[in-house]
């Protein structure tokens, strides 16, 4: 997340969606007062070859009176932003005036989506070392996934939908597929001058999985069902196509 008071503008960050990457080229822009979230400690060692503002100001202390706090002498509730925090946190935690700001958040196919949360979720959670996905058979692969869905799908598409949603608020989406277009776009829209470095030069979180390894994973008609009965606010919201895409399908 980044909430520029220098450029009036909030970046919402969905997952696997280009996040990191959209997040480090638009904090080259920043000033000392906006907030910026943290990245992955790699990532922000690299913020600073390029001479581009870490993470910064992302702890608010906001005023809380409650019997608890009056037995410590405390009348204050400390409020971390992380990457991924959404923007009721801004609306009903902190209280944030946000009506001059343009908020703007990137969305996905929901198919290629919630396979790419897969792909990550199996390496950041531990579950397989990444040398030991090239090991993997077509069943093994495909009964990972289906157990995955089954525990991750509805909680993953609610989360991108509450990182998102606002009561008060219009927030901008944009789409995955016109990346590379769109953040041309958002750097007119929202006056970003002096670049230090190019979109398309920053390279971040790339997972070494043979491409034969993935073209593996196939959808069963359980699996479909599943993924667009999760993922019904952003099949019908953002109009994407419930075909499925043929990478996913068996040939038959």
């Amino acid at each position: 997340m980044i909430v520029s008071k220098k450029n009036n503008f909030i970046f919402l960050k969905t997952a696997k969606t280009a996040g990191s990457s959209i997040e480090f080229y638009l904090s080259q822009f920043c000033g000392n007062e906006d907030t910026i979230t943290s990245l992955r400690p790699k990532e922000e060692k690299l913020k600073k070859k390029f001479n581009i503002l870490k993470k910064q100001n992302n702890e608010y202390k906001k005023k809380k009176f409650t019997l608890k706090n009056l037995k410590k002498f405390n009348f204050s509730k400390k409020i971390v932003l992380n990457e991924h925090s959404s923007l009721k946190i801004l609306e009903d935690k902190i209280k944030m005036k946000l009506n001059n700001y343009y908020t703007f958040a990137f969305v996905r196919n929901p198919y290629h989506w919630i396979v790419s949360y897969f792909w990550w979720y199996i390496y950041d959670e531990k579950i397989l070392h990444v040398k030991n996905f090239n090991n993997l058979k077509k069943k093994e692969i495909n009964l990972l996934f289906k157990l995955f869905l089954q525990l991750k799908c509805l909680y993953f598409f609610t989360w991108m939908q509450d990182i998102i949603s606002s009561n008060k608020y219009k927030v901008h989406i944009y789409k995955y597929e016109n990346l590379e277009k769109d953040i041309i776009k958002l750097k007119s829209i929202l006056s970003l001058n002096n670049e230090k470095i190019k979109f398309g030069e920053i390279k971040l979180k790339e997972l070494s999985i043979n491409s034969k390894i993935k073209y593996k994973l196939k959808f069963s008609q359980e699996d479909i069902k599943l993924i667009q009965k999760e993922a019904k606010f952003f099949f019908s919201e953002y109009n994407y196509s419930k075909k499925v895409p043929k990478v996913y399908l068996d040939k038959k």
